[in-house]
């Protein structure tokens, strides 16, 4: 069965097609540009930016269908169908029911046996993924779909800045809720609660106490807190599918030896990666400048990650901030500054904002204090 495409429904409906009609026009010049027939994508970000919907991946097959000349549809099973109609009223939709074999459907829709050149997105699973290499020519779309994401529109850069308000307040609002006798647990669940409260969708977090803060993508543990801690909160939600990502570094109490030291290099370190953001500069040049300053202090052999990533429908996504990437940033890109040192089975610190690219330099999506004692300390 064939859902038509949809009558729209009101004027924000008609701004949405309107929008994603012009993403769909620049997904097919890129089809045309690598002489490929189709683009599929499955429940993913890619999805989400040419459709508006937040599609889930499940077992039953859903995949959006983009040809490179007539309209988009997306096959989808009868139980998800009402949803995705209502979200993409102008999507046609290719709807399979579940004593149906979905991939023979698609198959027929999209002519296999014709041998088309088909660029597949990410976050298929691996049984759909290999059926369709062994029937036709497939290469990712990684090409098409990552450039076209990198530069944020303005709509995705007011949904980015209202992201990143949220996480300035629930991470202030951590800060002076935290004390010893608290486990990591605990304050995570404030934390779901708080960006609950806000709107905020998907909240998650990294509580990381003691020597747990050592560990830059510890598990949120039942670990409690105790005097003397430094504590690394790591957090974000999402406003409009766009997410927000800050980290700040406290303690409880005094800190343990050479903690201060150790905080206001990554306060500078952090600064200088902030600094060499701008429009056409190499990405790698952001890392090696928050990375120079970590290194001069001593500490190059304890900062064990890149120094960021870019950030928007997926909490990580292009740019990536390392070593050996040679592209240059752009104006609209956002993406994270967050330089860290860690001492294994002592403590760490991280420091982390989110940051527009623009011409004349970062603009900083998040204004959180950077002051290692809670508020609640600090008062």
């Amino acid at each position: 069965m064939r859902l038509p495409i949809h009558a729209k429904s009101s004027s924000v409906r008609l701004m949405d097609a309107a929008r994603y009609a012009d993403r769909l026009a620049r997904v097919r010049d890129g089809l045309e540009r690598h002489e490929a027939a189709w683009l599929l994508v499955p429940p993913s970000g890619d999805f989400r930016w040419l459709t508006g919907a937040a599609a889930r991946s499940t077992e039953r097959l859903v995949v959006l269908a983009v040809p490179r000349r007539g309209d988009p549809f997306c096959l989808v099973p009868r139980l998800e169908a009402d949803a995705l109609a209502a979200e993409c009223p102008w999507l046609e939709l290719e709807v399979w029911e579940e004593r149906e074999d979905p991939l023979a459907r698609l198959a027929r829709r999209l002519d296999l046996e014709s041998k088309p050149r088909l660029l597949l997105g990410d976050g298929f699973r691996t049984a759909s993924l290999l059926a369709l290499v062994a029937r036709t020519e497939c290469r990712t779309a990684g090409a098409v779909l990552g450039t076209l994401r990198l530069i944020k529109d303005a709509d995705e850069i007011r949904a980015a800045q209202k992201a990143g308000r949220d996480a300035d307040r629930v991470i202030e609002e951590a800060a002076d809720f935290m004390r010893p006798g608290m486990t990591e647990r605990r304050i995570e669940r404030f934390i779901f609660e708080r960006f609950e409260d806000l709107g905020d969708a998907a909240p998650w977090a990294i509580v990381a106490s003691g020597p747990h803060a050592a560990l830059p993508h510890h598990m949120t543990s039942a670990r409690t807190l105790r005097e003397g801690d430094v504590v690394v909160l790591d957090l974000g939600a999402t406003v409009e599918g766009y997410g927000s990502d800050i980290t700040r570094t406290f303690w409880l109490s005094d800190p343990p030896a050479e903690a201060e030291r150790v905080y206001q290099t990554v306060l500078q370190a952090q600064r200088a990666g902030v600094a060499a953001s701008r429009d056409g500069v190499p990405a790698e040049a952001v890392d090696r400048a928050a990375r120079g300053v970590i290194e001069a202090a001593g500490y190059g052999e304890f900062f064990v990650h890149r120094t960021g990533h870019g950030v928007g429908l997926e909490i990580h996504e292009p740019p990536y901030l390392v070593a050996g990437n040679h592209e240059p940033l752009r104006s609209g890109m956002v993406h994270s500054v967050e330089p860290g040192i860690y001492l294994p089975g002592r403590f760490g610190v991280r420091i982390e904002d989110l940051v527009v690219v623009g011409a004349d330099g970062a603009i900083v999506l998040n204004h959180a204090p950077c002051d290692p004692r809670p508020a609640r300390v600090r008062a």
